[in-house]
């Protein structure tokens, strides 16, 4: 795995065009996805790419790495891999520059990456995971998807983990990581408000705030084996690096969900109210030493596939 200690790189080189298109709308003065086939509730704009790159670095600091699957050897050797909603890309290119016999693949719905940094074993592929995947049956080694908690619902994971599966060789393996919303453990008054509007939200979108908990399951019901799942806390805003990592993301996923949160609670409409209410949030997390929880997930296509 890699050094977590790395420092977080700027993420000017990141930076995504903020015009609109067939698949997209301004709502609130950020940039959102407006084609029907996705529920993704969270913008595709230049902000949300920064946040996305800076969530990247909280992971890798919980996590201890970049992934946990036995990939190892593989990589250092070269294999296939897939990079599912991969967003702004920070883990395909932190997996490429470290791997640079193995090839990466990231798929979105919507292009956030920027061509400029991509490293030469990097492609990218626009589709929607949970529809089609672009490439042929048993032709990818490995198989990252994490973080989509606000994008898909569980039928929707279900058909996006069917379409790793086909791709998939025998004994590749597949990888997942999701944030529980729901699950919050030491929250005060004010966090609980916050955490509940989050949770109105996603649920008003037919998404299940704490998938995450099901994804070992899911995993085992496709047909993989071999299934690792463990449920990590997560600091916000104390105890360590990763705590201020996590509480950074924290503030801008608020940030970020200001439009729609407003959409029922319109005293939020005001972006200096929602600062302020943000704000007041940080303390009381810190004194209560607030948790949120990480589960991550790998698995294994059988060797002998009986599909």
């Amino acid at each position: 795995m890699s050094d977590t200690t790395d420092p977080i790189p700027e993420v000017a080189d990141l930076s995504v065009s903020d015009a609109t298109d067939e698949k997209s709308g301004i709502i609130g003065g950020r940039r959102y996805n407006t084609e029907e086939s996705t529920v993704y509730i969270l913008p595709n704009d230049d902000t949300e790419a920064h946040r996305l790159h800076a969530q990247h670095y909280a992971i890798k600091y919980t996590i201890g790495g970049l992934y946990r699957a036995p990939v190892k050897e593989l990589l250092e050797e070269g294999i296939q891999v897939v990079d599912a909603g991969c967003g702004p890309a920070a883990w395909t290119f932190d997996m490429a520059k470290d791997y640079p016999n193995s090839q990466f693949t990231g798929v979105d719905i919507s292009f956030v990456a920027s061509d400029t940094a991509r490293p030469d074993n990097v492609d990218f592929k626009n589709a929607n995971m949970t529809i089609e995947m672009p490439f042929e049956d048993n032709s990818v080694d490995y198989y990252n998807q994490r973080l989509l908690v606000a994008g898909l619902n569980e039928e929707d994971m279900k058909a996006a983990l069917k379409n790793a599966y086909r791709i998939l060789k025998p004994g590749g393996y597949v990888e997942m990581g999701e944030v529980l919303i729901g699950d919050v453990e030491n929250k005060g008054p004010k966090t609980s408000i916050i955490n509940t509007m989050m949770i109105a939200v996603i649920k008003k979108k037919g998404l299940n705030p704490d998938i995450g908990l099901l994804i070992g399951d899911l995993l085992k019901e496709v047909g993989f084996e071999n299934v690792f799942f463990e449920k990590r806390p997560v600091p916000i805003g104390h105890t360590n690096k990763a705590g201020e990592l996590w509480w950074d993301d924290y503030v801008e996923l608020c940030r970020s969900l200001r439009p729609v949160v407003a959409m029922t609670n319109p005293i939020y409409e005001d972006p200096e109210i929602y600062e302020e209410f943000i704000k007041s949030v940080e303390g009381e997390c810190d004194e209560n030493k607030t948790n949120l929880y990480y589960c991550m997930a790998y698995a294994q296509k059988p060797l002998e596939d009986s599909s």
